[in-house]
Order: C-alpha cells, then sequence, then structure tokens
C-alpha cells in the first residue's frame, strides 16, 4: 500500500493508464470504475474508527470494527467489479492469499459461533450454506463471512453486543476480515499493474 492510502503500483496505474487504457492493467472496467475504486480503497485503508460519547470502550470498539466493514465490503464490491470476479467464484483467490488462516482465527473469537448464529438467521440461502460450511469446520468462501456481517449491519439487526455476543470478538472477527480483504485488494491490483507495466514495456 502508498503511504496515501491507495493501493500499491496506484501512482504507475494513474501515470499511464490515460495513454493505454485500464484493459492494458488486466482490468474489465473503465478507468472511472477504477478511479472509484481506489477511492473506496483508500477510505477503508485510512479508516481509523469512530468515536462514540457514552459507550462502553468494548461496545464502542466494536461499533467501530462494525463500521470498518462498511467501509471493506464496499471497496471490496468495487474491486470484484473491475477485476471482472463474481463473489461466488473469488474463493480460490482468496484462499491463495491465505484465507484458511483467517477463518480459523475467526473460529477461535466467535466461541461457540454466538456472532454469527446470530446473523445465520438473517441472510439469505447462498449466505447461510457458506456459513453452513464454516459451522461444520469445512472450506468455506471467506468473502461471504465479511458481507453477511455487512448486510445485517447495515440493514440495523446487529450490534456488537447481539445474542449476548462479546463485543471483544466482534472487534476480533471484524478487524481480521478488513485486514485480510484490505491485503488481498492492495496485492491484486498492485501485481496487475505490475504485470501490465511488464508487458506494456516488453512491446
Amino acid at each position: 500500500m502508498q503511504p496515501d492510502g491507495y493501493p500499491t503500483n496506484w501512482k504507475q496505474y494513474d501515470r499511464d493508464v490515460f495513454y493505454v487504457g485500464a484493459g492494458q492493467f488486466g482490468f474489465a472496467a473503465d478507468n472511472g470504475d477504477v478511479n472509484r475504486f481506489a477511492a473506496r480503497f483508500r477510505a477503508a485503508a485510512c479508516y481509523r474508527g469512530v468515536n462514540l460519547e457514552g459507550y462502553s470502550a468494548a461496545t464502542a470498539s466494536g461499533y467501530s470494527a462494525l463500521c470498518r466493514v462498511l467501509f471493506t465490503w464496499s471497496a471490496f464490491e468495487s474491486f470484484l467489479h473491475i477485476c471482472g470476479l463474481d463473489q461466488r467464484t473469488v474463493g480460490p483467490t482468496l484462499d491463495a492469499r491465505g484465507a484458511l488462516v483467517v477463518i480459523a482465527v475467526i473460529r477461535r473469537a466467535d466461541r461457540g459461533n454466538v456472532f454469527y448464529r446470530f446473523i445465520y438467521d438473517r441472510v439469505n440461502a447462498t449466505h447461510k450454506r457458506e456459513l453452513d460450511s464454516f459451522f461444520n469446520d469445512d472450506p468455506c468462501n471467506a468473502g461471504y463471512l465479511a458481507s453477511a456481517i455487512r448486510h445485517i449491519f447495515a440493514h440495523g439487526w446487529l450490534t456488537p453486543n447481539a445474542n449476548q455476543v462479546d463485543p471483544d470478538a466482534v472487534t476480533t472477527v471484524c478487524n481480521t476480515l478488513c485486514v485480510f480483504l484490505i491485503d488481498v485488494m492492495d496485492q491484486e491490483f498492485g501485481n496487475r499493474v505490475a504485470d501490465g507495466l511488464d508487458d506494456l514495456y516488453r512491446r
């Protein structure tokens, strides 16, 4: 990641895209869409939390982490779009970047699946299938663990204390997912730009 919060190799991309187009870098969208992704990515990468007066430190931290998921998932949806990817099939990409380790951390944090059981009752069938795999210690698409949180929090059902869950566990789950997804987006974007530049300079 660049010091200003933009993804790796953003300066190189921004410098050359006007001449060669976003497709040179392996993106399946136009430069405007890539610019919107970069803005969302930067917001997620630079997110440092919210201040809530009158809340316990643990609950405030939980809310801050839940809000972080909103920023991160917005960037990730945009990332999928510009890369021509789909949430249903991005699992192997996430696995290659360490999703299994991330899922193991989340399982340890959500003891007894208290947090995700609350979410399970409020998501669609696709999310339920992935959460069933998560509960059974089977392989699952880590992206759905994040989008399930985003959907239920955005629709007003989810709080850091829902289902008597430990808010510290909510903070761990959310922050673990956000750090992971930001890293995936950063590496994938940086690699696509580097590959595009290599191909360009070989011509």
